[in-house]
């Protein structure tokens, strides 16, 4: 038996499925017999928490202040281990704008996009994406859950699109809409677990769709997926040095290229989440994945 701490809610957008996540790793490992607290960060100073008392933390903290590498220098500081990435990793997939510049010097195809800031004004921002032009999609690049994110069909609800990302972060990435399949795809301490196709019963698999709608549907290990898939999934994720429970998502388009859209240190672990339905398929439960990483956290040096 262990002594574990589970970390969840937080102060970020995503602070609700974030204690669902927690609720759902806690519960788990309980069951298969683990000592197990759960601590929200917005109520316990990390910093100041005993280090003796856990085996090892499970971060699921989603957002800001939990994937960005913030809780894990926090971790770091207080002498706790902890399942995941290292701070440095986590900074850098938290920021979609640097990992999509770094993945593209490794040549994985990430959609073209160009970056406008809201410092520079409403009609110098419409007029730099009306000159990228067609059909795009806007989103904050530093969030997560989808939360913030447009897709934007015609020129005038350009303004909109930009104004809700604008409320998530300085900075709007706006990248071309790639028409095509939503597919992910689970990776655990640089191995891939089974690729998932998601189809979500409106336009796009947005936040009620990945949470609440249980009209979406999931195939998961479809065998009309490009076979390079989950060496790009793994290659990501050794490029951008991340470690732990992760998941990397994708528009594969109608000529079968797979274009990376966001690689996820902490992804949700809720009842509707990818990686647990994933991992089933493979017929590892909930606890078992879990503890899959945990015991690779173990052996690692301290």
């Amino acid at each position: 038996m262990l002594k574990i701490l589970v970390l969840a809610g937080g102060m970020s957008s995503e602070r609700d499925v974030s204690l669902e996540s927690g609720r759902c790793v806690a519960a788990a490992l309980r069951d298969a017999k683990h000592h197990v607290d759960v601590v929200d960060p917005r109520d316990t100073l990390v910093e100041s928490l005993p280090r003796q008392k856990w085996d090892v933390a499970v971060p699921m903290v989603h957002g800001t202040g939990g994937e960005d590498g913030v809780l894990q220098r926090q971790l770091i500081d207080a002498g706790i281990q902890y399942t995941g990435s290292s701070p440095e990793a986590s900074a850098l997939t938290f920021d979609k704008i640097r990992t999509n510049r770094l993945l593209s010097e490794y040549d994985v195809a990430v959609p073209e996009g160009i970056v406008v800031d809201s410092r520079h004004g409403l009609p110098q921002n419409l007029a730099a994406v009306a000159a990228f032009g067609g059909h795009v999609v806007t989103k904050p690049p530093r969030q997560g859950s989808s939360i913030g994110v447009s897709i934007v069909q015609q020129e005038y609800d350009v303004a909109a699109g930009l104004e809700l990302a604008f409320q998530f972060d300085n900075e709007c990435l706006v990248e071309r809409f790639v028409a095509g399949r939503e597919v992910t795809v689970p990776v655990v301490d640089g191995r891939a677990l089974p690729a998932i196709e998601i189809r979500p019963a409106v336009q796009w698999y947005d936040y009620h769709s990945k949470y609440a709608d249980d009209r979406t549907e999931y195939r998961v290990a479809p065998d009309d997926l490009p076979p390079t898939l989950t060496r790009i999934a793994v290659n990501a994720c050794r490029i951008c040095d991340v470690t732990g429970i992760a998941r990397v998502d994708f528009r594969v388009d109608e000529q079968g290229q797979a274009w990376l859209l966001e690689v996820n240190t902490v992804p949700g672990m809720t009842t509707h989440s990818l990686v647990p339905k994933s991992a089933a398929a493979m017929g590892l439960s909930m606890a078992e994945l879990c503890q899959r990483a945990i015991a690779t956290q173990l052996q690692r040096p301290r």
